[in-house]
Formats: C-alpha cells, sequence, structure tokens
C-alpha cells in the first residue's frame, strides 16, 4: 500500500525569514528546495506540516502495525531488508520516529526529485540484551561532568550492583555507560534512537520538553562539577528504578562532583 505524496520543502529558506521578510516571498522562492516523499509500507500515519514553508513531514506508525517480535525504529531511504542493528553507522541510516523529516535528512537519497521512505523494523532477536544502559551529557560546560568523574562513578556503580544488588558476572559485563554530546535536541533525538538507556545523568530541566525525551523520574540539584544538573530514570525497569534511587543519594552522586 502507498500513500499519498508529500512535498518536503528544506528549512534552508525558513533561516532568512527575519532577515528577508520585507523582501517578499518572490526572494525566498529561489533559496527553496524540495522533493517528493512517499511513505510506503501499509502502515497508516499522521502527517503535520510545520514553520511557514512546510519545511519537514512527522509521519507516525501505529503500534498495532509492528509486526510482533520487532521494534520500530523510524522510516528509512534504504531497502529496509538491508538495514541491519549490527551495522556500522546504523543510527544514520533512519531518521528517528519521533523526530521529523527534513529535506536535510534524505536529500542524498533524492533522485529526480522524488524519494520514497520505508518503515524500519528490527527483530528483538538482534537487538543487544545489556542489563544497564547509563547515558550521560558529555557537554562538559554545561553538564558539568568529565570522563574522570563517570569513571568513579561507574567504579562506585560496580561495587554497588555487586555488593548490594547482588549482580551476577555476567550481568556486570553488560553494564554500558554511554557518552552523548551536542545540544539538547540532539541528545535527545539520539537517546531516542537508541532506545534502551536506563539512567541519564547531567541534563537540565529540558530534556523532555527541548529534547522530547520521556521520562519516569527525575531529580534535581545534582551537583556536577562547579553545575547544579538533573539526574532522570528513563525506563521503568527494575534496574532503572533501582539505580536512579541510588544515584541520587550522597553516596552515589558522590563521585560526580
Amino acid at each position: 500500500m502507498k500513500h499519498p505524496i508529500r512535498k518536503l520543502i528544506t528549512s534552508f529558506a525558513f533561516a532568512f525569514v527575519t532577515v528577508f521578510s520585507m523582501t517578499g516571498c518572490a526572494l525566498l522562492k529561489g533559496l527553496e528546495k524540495s522533493c517528493d516523499v512517499t511513505f510506503e509500507g501499509g502502515t497508516p500515519f499522521t502527517e503535520t506540516h510545520v514553520t511557514t514553508f512546510n519545511n519537514g513531514l512527522t509521519p507516525h506508525v501505529e503500534k498495532t502495525s509492528i509486526p510482533a517480535d520487532h521494534k520500530f525504529f523510524g522510516w528509512t531511504a534504504y531497502d529496509p531488508t538491508t538495514v541491519h542493528y549490527a551495522d556500522p553507522g546504523f543510527a544514520h541510516k533512519y531518521v528517528d520516529y519521533d523526530g521529523i523529516v527534513r529535506y536535510d535528512d534524505i536529500k542524498n537519497h533524492v533522485h529526480n526529485g522524488k524519494v520514497t521512505m520505508y518503515p524500519l523494523y528490527i527483530h528483538e532477536s538482534e537487538l543487544p540484551i545489556n542489563y544497564l544502559v547509563v547515558g550521560w551529557y558529555a557537554k562538559t560546560g554545561t553538564s558539568g561532568l568529565g570522563t574522570n568523574q563517570i569513571n568513579k562513578w561507574k567504579v562506585d556503580l560496580m561495587n554497588f550492583l555487586e555488593n548490594e544488588v547482588h549482580a551476577t558476572e555476567d550481568q556486570l559485563s553488560k553494564v554500558v555507560i554511554r557518552a552523548y554530546d551536542g545540544n539538547v535536541g540532539t541528545i535527545g533525538s539520539l537517546i531516542n534512537k537508541d532506545g534502551d538507556v536506563d539512567v541519564f545523568l547531567g541534563a537540565g530541566s529540558n530534556l523532555k520538553s527541548t529534547g522530547g525525551v520521556e521520562y519516569v523520574a527525575r531529580t534535581s540539584g545534582i551537583q556536577m562539577g562547579s553545575e547544579s544538573r538533573y539526574i532522570y530514570q528513563l525506563s521503568d525497569r527494575t534496574i532503572a528504578k533501582t539505580v536512579y534511587e541510588w544515584s541520587i543519594t550522597p553516596e552515589g552522586c558522590a563521585a560526580l562532583k
């Protein structure tokens, strides 16, 4: 089933609105680039235009359309049967389903002014099974966090998991500490793309409002270097709740100072 073609116009022209708004649309018209986008795959979606120049589309797949034992990652311009989670650069082969499909996301795949986007489903058997995933905001000037603090904090975390939670050696080997750098919108998109972060360290109050990341709980006023930041619980897994509750205690956040 093929859905109606949607017109997508790059945000390049939008950046000039405040500068040339008095000049009129004629000047802007030459700066716009557009293409016809077809969302294909037999899945219902809703589509919303954003900004004056309609520079993005927000297709959405209904949960009932996702095949059993699969995770929906977003829309890809590649043949979805050739895209695998273990591929190098996997995250660059699709557009985040919580984000917006913009011209810049797909411009390298446009041919004769047209591009077709396919829903990308990955079977759960392809996804790594981690015991715990902790993300941290690696923009030190903003979060106050650096690798030295995180390395010390990981030692405390592993001791807690081993001695208090009684995690096995196999479970401890599957603890992932992952850095996220960039502005809040960027790290939010990356967190949503990865889709497996349990606890996040170092964000501000806008991880949801600006970054688009849903959370279960959060605590503010955690000292990280010279900054006062938040710790978030992102998943509802038991281990996420356990580590989050430990991390906001004086013992749990001591290494972050």
